[in-house]
């Protein structure tokens, strides 16, 4: 038996109403958003991005630090 779209969208329709998937779905956004491998992440990802940040400030100073000290 070969299941096409439309089966397959009746088949989920039949089971689950749309406040279970939503429900579904919220519950595993918060576990994945508060697990401690998410936030290791971001905040790896954050200080690549602050210390390129400033790489570039320091880089090109003579572009914005005239205009900052006047």
């Amino acid at each position: 038996m070969q299941l096409n779209e439309d089966r397959l969208n009746r088949i989920i329709a039949e089971e689950l109403t749309k406040s279970e998937v939503s429900s579904m779905i919220k519950s595993r956004l918060s576990s994945e958003l508060s697990s401690n491998e998410f936030k290791k992440k971001i905040k790896e990802l954050s200080s690549e991005v602050v210390s390129e940040l400033f790489k570039v400030l320091w880089q090109r100073n003579s572009l914005w630090k005239n205009s900052v000290t006047r």
